[in-house]
């Protein structure tokens, strides 16, 4: 099986580098033209799910999908949201670094066990991610392609915790607004593929 993550499309908080969390911005122009882009990336492949995060931003990046992918639901869901950063969503780092500069050192010397004033641990977002992951791997078989949509925080850990496989690495690596990952599910593991290699509508078996 292959799940292909999808990065959510480029809104207004984005642009002016603030973080978002569980507010809910939607897609500007750029973001939408991002949208029709991954969605005619990945359209020849032969998707049987598309889930999103409920937040808006995903749920507009995944509009363009069904046309390409007709019978395809488009599934929301809220484990696959972003980090909530709580007091400090619509923040810029520099105005975080300005006005909390303690809590901010300890949140990203120790984010699995301090959070954000009033928001998300990273143990709290991988708990919720987790069961979704597993979840999503028992309900597709060999063969089965999926689509999530989602946010830059689940795809780090994503990235960290099942392609690396090595949680401490969570900031070390991300994709850009847009962006595709893909991993297939082989020998009780994610192994990261590339989207080239991935077979489309017509390829024989």
């Amino acid at each position: 099986m292959i799940l292909v993550w999808l990065r959510h499309g480029e809104t207004r908080f984005n642009r002016e580098q603030r973080y978002c969390g569980w507010s809910d911005p939607p897609l500007n122009r750029v973001g939408r033209e991002q949208a029709e882009q991954a969605a005619e990336a990945l359209s020849g492949l032969r998707v049987q799910r598309l889930w999103t995060s409920d937040l808006l931003r995903c749920r507009q990046t995944a509009e363009p999908f069904p046309k390409r992918f007709p019978g395809v639901e488009v599934e929301p869901t809220s484990h696959l949201r972003e980090l909530s950063f709580g007091e400090w969503e619509g923040w810029t780092y520099d105005e975080i670094r300005s006005r909390a500069p303690e809590r901010l050192h300890r949140w990203l010397s120790d984010p699995h066990r301090v959070s954000p004033p009033g928001g998300e641990t990273l143990s709290g977002m991988e708990s919720r991610l987790q069961r979704w992951l597993d979840q999503t791997t028992r309900e597709l078989v060999p063969g089965d392609v999926g689509v999530a949509v989602s946010h830059g925080g689940p795809i780090r850990w994503f990235i960290s915790r099942h392609i690396e496989g090595e949680p401490g690495m969570f900031w070390d690596r991300s994709i850009p607004h847009g962006g595709i990952l893909a991993a297939e599910w082989e020998q009780k593991k994610w192994r990261e593929l590339s989207i080239i290699g991935l077979k489309k509508r017509g390829d024989t078996e």
